[in-house]
Parts: C-alpha cells; structure tokens; sequence
C-alpha cells in the first residue's frame, strides 16, 4: 500500500467513526434544560459548579432569592480520604476520596420542598506514592474537581426532572 493510498483510508476514519455514532444514538450532552426560568443557588464547591454549568444554558442564574422562580440549596458538603487499600508490608497503596453532598429545593409559595433533602454521592481510587507526594495531592485536588462537576450534572438532572413532576 503506497503512503497516498493510506493518507486517504485514515482521512475516512472520522468520517466512519462519526456515522456509527450517529446511527447507535450517540449525542453529547450539550447545554442543561432544567426548564426554569430563574433558580437561586447559594455557596461555594458544587453550587459554584452548578452556577457556572447554568451559564450558559437558557436559565438565568440569579443573585437574590426573592427574584428566583426556584431555590437551590446545598444543605451540607464533605470531602473524605480514607485509607482503601494496604500492601502485604502494612503500607497504604490507595485511599478512595469521596465526595458528599446534601441538597433540597424549595419554590416560593409552597410549604413542602419540591426536591426533599437527598444526598449525591461521588467517588474515587487514587494510588498513594511516597516518592511524589506533591504531584499525588495535584492528583487529589483534580479528582475533587470532576466529582464536583459530576454531582453538579446529577443534581441539576434531579431538578430537571423534579421541575417536569412537581411544578
């Protein structure tokens, strides 16, 4: 096969790829549709993550309660490290990092919360290593950052859908 020949067979490549998605259901995410028009969201962490996710889709994220359709709390945030696994001479080979979250969301006008306090749950393997604890703490912090991201993605599918049931 001359190298003319293989530029053009790896030029088809994405063009296959891309029509085999396409045919199975594939798409991105893209933008969230919670479908509210306003929402309030208090605090830092995963709120943060959850305010800049709202950006930039159509809901307008605002900076007072009174002005919100709905409100968004995040009830209670902890990060843990525990040690999960320990080598035969007693050493610590990885810990699991865990991200918690406890949030509800309360409409004005009505007593009952439409989202009751539930709990997101994120979690995640990291190996431990003596020889570069710094770049493993980077390592950590990067981890923390996705689990937040996850979470602010699966609770704003929670209020998505509690905005379809309730409201």
């Amino acid at each position: 096969m001359s190298s003319s020949s293989f530029v053009r067979v790896l030029a088809w490549i994405p063009v296959v790829t891309g029509m085999t998605l396409a045919s199975c259901g594939f798409q991105l995410r893209g933008d969230p549709a919670v479908g509210l028009q306003s929402i309030y969201v208090p605090g830092g962490g995963v709120a943060q993550e959850i305010r800049r996710t709202l950006a930039s889709g159509p809901t307008k994220v605002v900076a007072a309660s009174k002005d919100a359709e709905a409100h968004l709390r995040i009830l209670a945030e902890a990060r843990d490290k525990a040690v999960h696994t320990i080598t035969a001479t007693g050493r610590v080979y990885e810990f699991e990092l865990r991200l918690v979250v406890r949030y509800d969301m309360l409409v004005p006008g009505r007593e009952l919360p439409v989202i009751p306090p539930a709990e997101a749950v994120a979690r995640r393997i990291i190996t431990y290593s003596e020889a570069a604890p710094i770049a493993k703490e980077a390592e950590e912090l990067l981890l923390f950052q996705d689990m937040q991201l996850e979470l602010a993605d699966r609770i704003l599918r929670q209020v998505a859908i509690a905005r379809q049931r309730e409201m």
